[in-house]
């Protein structure tokens, strides 16, 4: 298929199927609607992976000079909307920074820029693009699967008067599109107007439920955001006087320029923290977890969260051996190190996520800034790795959500117990983010190696940050774990997987089976997607295609085969016996035991005690009112460190 009728389907069919979703009201038509645009979506970023890498070298495709155009005048009417919104609340401060954009805009565009300017190529495929577009189109449109079920119930709760889904599968579906264009922009103002659709659907979907708590959280994440877009237009602005051109690829190719760049690197660098939610903006994510969560799992972890750190490894090599891209990788290992203490002390599931996402998306910007070639493919396993492995969890807390009636880690004690399949779901995901032999754990562990045998002075700090923050995140994953392993001794639990959706159920049981492949295949997966990318990128993958020798001949992950036979050990004497509830003896709870089905002991007066059991979280040493402002000032400070040294350099 030709190039330019890919790229179509892959930034049209979603859109349209958005709009389309505007009048449709009936489910069953709302459902073929979706699925119909999932699985042509999800053909057409494997056909466009396929066709890249067999290209060999990077693709431009240009598009007609009145698509630009008309690309020019719907950043305005976006403009124009985010100031309707910041009047519309009285939220000045949104109102205030749509207008200093709208500002810029009109002075770049009708005084700096020449009119008529064209920019070749309008988008550019790669294989950094073909692995952004299938993560979109694959765990994307499964995600958009997954909500078919989650929304009705989630509408049920609320006891709405008439369906919101139109609206909600409007920006849902449509956002795909938003983001397949921009991963593949070449063209600074087209990327730049995707970025801000994504802004536009972020707040839209953030707001979806119309509650107080829903619409102040919707307008944190859209000053933020629009602080990013502000940093990109003042970007362009200086990339334009210094090359005469709004080229992505003329950036990276003029990195010879040196001096000049990096002050718009810089910029470019702060749109990139606030999309990906990186300290100090990390608090517009959190807050965006009121969110059904389907928009959790999509927009705020395996997808729009990425378009930051893409941004960040598409500029990785015009900010090679720079002071700025030290100073990335000390910034993005504190936010790793920062995030993941702060998820110690969270008892609500979707915060924990949320955090997650944060550290390891702080992760991906500290290998950015390493800048080798270990280091960008350790970037690329995580960025793929993470995706699955958050886009499976967000979709399964959604299921505890909807069973248990509440988010609370504590209320998720014994699911295993409980609903068991869900509970399975949820702990391969969990331990796909912290342990061998799932393929993030190799990422991580190539990106400590890459810290660690830099040359750099400033990289045995970023390595010791990378090992603290690995550290914590294990604690808060073990600690969750432990939950939903736990169970109170003979307590009569309910069950609660009597109604099991099949959208819901399919597509997490079809993510975990996707997740498990690429783990084991995770050796071929670096091999035909991860050093092709880092190649195209301009780097000589010598290290990094030494480090993919973690697969065998065939692609298998070589550790995989020694964890199945330890796992079958553990696994058959647990098939092959059981024990009958006369075996059972009673447990010792510090005290006389009462009978054995109460799960209770006698106390101080004689007094039945019940048995309690409960997660530590060290709230007094690690909670976030002890913890944030330090991390917010020494986040902030660290940015003012990134842009003195770019100011500096300029």
């Amino acid at each position: 298929m030709r190039l330019d009728w890919l790229v179509a389907w892959l930034v049209l069919l979603p859109i349209v199927a958005g709009l389309l979703s505007l009048s449709v009201y009936r489910s069953t038509l709302r459902k073929a609607l979706v699925l119909g645009t999932a699985a042509i979506l999800a053909f057409m970023a494997v056909l466009l992976a396929a066709v890249t890498l067999g290209k060999g070298s990077p693709q431009g495709l240009d598009t007609a000079p009145w698509l630009s155009t008309l690309i020019n005048w719907l950043d305005f009417a976006l403009v124009a909307y985010f100031l309707y919104v910041g009047f519309r609340w009285r939220h000045y401060l949104v109102a205030g920074l749509a207008a200093l954009q709208g500002v810029l805009l009109s002075l770049l565009e009708f005084w700096q820029l020449p009119h008529g300017l064209t920019v070749h190529p309008t988008f550019l495929l790669d294989p950094l693009a073909s692995i952004m577009v299938l993560v979109i189109s694959v765990i994307g449109s499964l995600i958009c699967v997954y909500a078919l079920d989650y929304m009705p119930e989630h509408e049920a709760h609320l006891h709405l008067e008439r369906t919101r889904q139109p609206l909600f599968f409007c920006f849902l579906v449509g956002f795909l599109g938003v983001m397949n264009g921009l991963v593949m922009a070449n063209n600074l103002l087209w990327l730049f107007f995707f970025w801000e659709m994504t802004t536009l659907c972020c707040y839209e979907l953030i707001r979806h439920d119309r509650t107080e708590e829903a619409q102040a959280s919707a307008l944190r994440a859209l000053w933020m955001n629009l602080i990013g877009g502000v940093a990109c237009v003042l970007a362009m602005f200086l990339i334009y006087r210094t090359l005469g051109t709004l080229s992505l690829v003329a950036v990276v190719q003029e990195a010879s320029l040196g001096g000049a760049l990096l002050l718009p690197l810089a910029f470019l660098s702060l749109t990139a923290f606030t999309k990906a939610a990186q300290v100090p903006f990390q608090s517009w994510l959190l807050g965006a977890m009121v969110a059904p969560t389907p928009v959790s799992a999509l927009l705020h972890s395996s997808t729009m969260v990425k378009a930051g750190v893409y941004l960040v490894l598409r500029l990785a090599p015009a900010l090679f051996g720079t002071v700025l891209s030290s100073a990335l990788a000390v910034f993005g290992a504190f936010v790793y190190l920062a995030a993941s203490l702060l998820a110690i002390s969270q008892t609500v599931s979707k915060r924990v996520l949320a955090l997650s996402t944060v550290a390891n998306l702080g992760l991906i910007i500290a290998c950015a800034g390493i800048n080798t070639d270990l280091a960008l493919a350790a970037a690329l396993v995580i960025l793929i790795f993470h995706a699955l492995s958050k886009g499976l969890l967000f979709m399964t807390v959604g299921i505890y959500e909807q069973q248990l009636g509440s988010r609370d880690i504590e209320v998720m004690e014994g699911l295993v117990n409980r609903s068991p399949v869900a509970a399975v779901v949820g702990i391969v995901g969990m331990l796909s983010m912290a342990f061998v032999p799932f393929g993030a754990v190799l990422g991580k562990w190539a990106s400590l190696e890459a810290a660690a045998t830099s040359t750099s002075a400033w990289f045995p700090l970023v390595a010791a940050f990378i090992a603290v923050g690995s550290a914590a995140s294990l604690v808060f994953w073990v600690k969750w774990l432990g939950r939903l392993l736990s169970t109170v001794p003979l307590r009569e639990e309910e069950k609660l997987e009597k109604r099991k959706g099949v959208y819901a159920y399919g597509t997490v049981l079809g993510l975990t089976g996707l997740l498990l492949v690429a783990s084991v295949l995770v050796g071929g997966l670096v091999r035909e997607l991860v050093l092709p990318a880092v190649t195209a990128l301009g780097y000589q993958p010598q290290v990094a295609a030494n480090w993919s020798g973690w697969g065998s001949p065939y692609g298998f992950f070589t550790v995989w085969p020694v964890f199945l036979v330890a796992g079958a050990a553990l696994l058959l004497p647990l098939l092959t016996f059981r024990a009958r509830r006369e075996d059972y003896r009673p447990v010792y709870l510090c005290g006389e035991n009462l009978a054995v089905e109460e799960a209770a002991f006698r106390g101080i007066g004689d007094q039945p005690v019940p048995l309690e059991t409960g997660g530590l979280y060290l709230s007094a040493s690690w909670g976030e009112a002890r913890l944030n402002p330090w991390i917010n000032l020494l986040g902030l400070m660290l940015l003012l460190v990134i842009l003195l040294v770019a100011g500096v350099g300029a």
